[in-house]
C-alpha cells in the first residue's frame, strides 16, 4: 500500500515556547558525533530513542529531517516499539510529516507477526507532533485489543497522549491500523488495515481526515468491523472512502461504533453539524486538500480546533472539517501538474458489472497550491474537485484522452496534461482439444490480462440450452487458463465468455 502521497508543501513548524526547567534535546539522522544528552545539533542523536532515554518528563526533543528507521524500545511482549515516549516528553520535528518519517515494519511472513514493529508508543501526557509515522505493525495477538495487538502506527495509553500533524500510512494490525487509543489531532490517515477499525481504534480525532483505509476479514474467521474507524469519538474531520473486504473494497465502511460532531461521513450519522459524504463531497483537489467550494470548509466547529492545519495554517473561526484549511491568500504562485496512469491499454467493461472488471487508475501528481481541479475521461462529463487519484473504465472501444488540469488564482485557465488509453474488446478465447482424464475433463486456452472469465457447461445442446457455470475467473493474470471439470459416464459440451 505505498505510495499514497506524491508532492506536498513543506511547511516549518514555529517552535513552542519551553518552560525554562525543561531541557532541550536534538536529533538527527545524519549526526556525526552523538553525545548524550544531546543537548544541541553538534551532538544531536542518531536516533530518537536514544534521545528520549536521556530526557526526563516535560523534556522537549526536536528531530530534523530524515527517515528514522533504527532504535526502539519493547513495552509489552515481545513487541518493538520504533519510537516509545514512555515519559511525558514531547517529540516535535522541526519541518513536519513530508520530511521527517519514522519507520516501523511489518513481518515479513505474514504482516502482523512476532517480527512487527510499530512506529511509536505514547505514555500519558507524551505528545508526537509532525510525522510520518509508516509500515508499522503488530503481532496477531488474541483478539483482545491491548498493547500487544492494537495501533500499528501508533499505540496510545490515555487520551491526554497526543499524535498531531502526522500522517499515518501503510500501517496494520488487529485493533487500529493506523492508531488505538489517544487524541489524534491535525492528521491525515490513509492506507492503513486492520480487521477492526481500519484507520483507529478507540481514538478521539479531532480535525483529521481519513480516507482508503480498510477492514479485512481477521484470521479467526469472524466478520472485520469499520474500515474508516471503530469506536471512535470524531469531531470536525472528513471520513470518506474507507473500504470492508481488502483487498477487493467490496463496499463503503466508514464508521463502526463511533460518535460524529461537525464531520463529514456517509451514511450520515446522528449528531451536531454533520454533513453527509455521498451527497455533499469533501471536493477534495489532492489527497487531503479541499476546494474553495467545499461543503467542509467553514462548517467545523472552533471548540474542538487547536494547534494549525496538516500545512501549518492556522484555523479559520469556523474552522473547516478535516486537516486542511482552506486560505485563500495562500492559493497562488507557479503551477504544473504530471499525470500517470497505471496502464494505457485496456479492456473494454459492461456497465451493469460492479465493481468493474476493466478499470484504468490514474494519478495526479499537482506542483504548487491549486482551488480546483478537474478530470476528463473522453467519455462523458468533466469531474471536478474529487481527488487527484481516480480510477474509471469505458464501456465502448475506442481511443479516449485522459486530462488532469488544475487552476489557482494566478492560473485561472489552469495548467493540465493529458494521457491517451487504447480500450479494445477482449479477445475471442481458443479452446484447445479437450484432454480424458481417468476422472473428468482437461482442456485449455490462452488468458488475457485483466479479463474475466465465465467457464460454462451443459449436457445437451437442444434448444433451449441450459447453460450452467462451471468456474469464474476474475481479473485474469495467467498466459494459459486449464480447465479441469470432474466427471465420469456422461458427455458435456462447454463455453467461455470473456468480459
Amino acid at each position: 500500500m505505498r505510495g499514497w502521497f506524491a508532492s506536498f508543501l513543506v511547511v516549518g513548524l514555529a517552535l513552542p515556547v519551553t518552560s525554562s526547567l525543561a531541557s532541550v534535546l536534538y536529533v538527527d539522522s545524519n549526526s556525526t558525533n552523538p553525545v548524550s544528552p544531546y543537548a544541541d545539533w553538534n551532538t544531536a542523536a542518531t536516533n530518537i530513542q536514544d534521545a528520549i532515554d536521556a530526557s526526563s518528563g516535560g523534556d522537549q526533543i526536536w528531530v530534523t529531517n530524515g527517515i528514522y528507521q533504527t532504535g526502539g524500545r519493547v513495552m509489552a511482549g515481545n513487541l518493538t516499539n520504533r519510537v516509545a515516549l514512555n515519559k511525558a516528553v514531547t517529540v516535535q520535528s522541526v519541518n513536519g510529516p513530508f520530511v521527517t518519517i519514522i519507520q516501523g515494519a511489518w513481518d515479513p511472513v505474514s504482516t502482523n507477526g512476532p517480527s512487527a514493529v510499530r512506529c511509536a508508543y505514547l505514555t500519558n501526557g507524551a505528545a508526537l507532533n509532525g510525522f510520518t509515522l509508516e509500515n508499522g505493525a503488530t503481532p496477531s495477538g488474541g483478539y483482545g485489543g491491548d498493547i500487544s495487538d492494537s495501533g500499528g502506527g501508533a499505540f496510545c495509553t490515555s487520551t491526554n497522549a497526543v499524535v498531531s500533524d502526522c500522517v499515518l500510512t501503510n500501517n496494520s494490525s488487529i485493533f487500529g491500523g493506523g492508531i488505538c487509543g489517544g487524541m489524534l489531532k491535525n492528521s491525515l490517515m490513509i492506507g492503513n488495515l486492520a480487521p477492526y477499525g481500519g484507520g483507529a481504534y478507540g481514538a478521539t480525532l479531532n480535525n483529521c481526515t481519513v480516507v482508503n483505509n480498510f477492514c479485512e476479514t481477521p484470521h479467526n474467521g469472524a466478520s472485520g468491523y469499520g474500515g474508516g474507524m471503530y469506536g471512535c469519538v470524531v469531531r470536525n474531520s472528513i471520513v470518506v472512502a474507507n473500504y470492508d473486504g481488502w483487498p477487493l473494497a467490496y463496499g463503503i465502511d466508514n464508521y463502526y461504533s463511533s460518535t460524529y460532531s461537525y464531520s463529514c461521513t456517509y451514511p450520515l450519522p446522528s449528531g451536531t453539524g454533520n454533513i453527509n459524504g455521498n451527497s455533499a463531497r469533501p471536493q477534495f483537489v489532492d489527497l487531503f486538500h479541499i476546494a474553495t467550494t467545499s461543503p467542509c470548509r467553514g462548517t467545523g466547529s472552533a471548540l474542538y480546533a487547536s494547534g494549525t492545519d496538516l500545512d501549518g495554517e492556522v484555523w479559520a473561526n469556523p474552522p473547516s472539517m478535516g486537516c486542511d484549511e482552506v486560505v485563500i491568500s495562500n492559493l497562488v504562485g507557479p503551477l504544473s501538474v504530471n499525470l500517470l496512469a497505471s496502464q494505457t491499454n485496456l479492456l473494454v467493461s459492461a456497465p451493469d458489472l460492479l465493481p468493474p472488471p476493466h478499470f484504468g487508475s490514474f494519478q495526479g501528481i499537482i506542483t504548487g497550491r491549486v482551488t480546483s481541479d478537474a478530470w476528463s475521461f473522453g467519455d462523458g462529463p468533466t469531474i471536478t474537485n474529487s481527488g487527484s487519484s481516480q480510477f474509471h473504465y469505458w464501456t465502448n472501444t475506442g481511443d479516449y484522452t485522459v486530462t488532469f488540469a488544475a487552476y489557482n488564482y494566478d492560473n485561472p485557465g489552469g495548467v493540465s496534461n493529458s494521457a491517451i488509453v487504447h480500450v479494445v474488446a477482449p479477445d475471442v478465447p481458443q479452446l484447445q482439444s479437450p484432454t480424458l482424464l481417468t476422472n473428468g475433463f482437461q482442456f485449455q486456452f490462452p488468458g488475457q490480462s485483466n479479463a474475466n472469465y465465465t467457464i460454462e457447461y451443459t449436457t445437451n445442446l437442444t434448444p433451449p440450452v441450459a447453460w450452467q457455470t462451471l468456474q469464474t475467473i476474475y481479473y485474469n493474470f495467467y498466459n494459459v487458463i486449464e480447465v479441469n471439470d470432474s466427471i465420469t459416464n456422461t458427455s458435456r459440451f462447454y463455453r467461455v465468455l470473456a468480459q
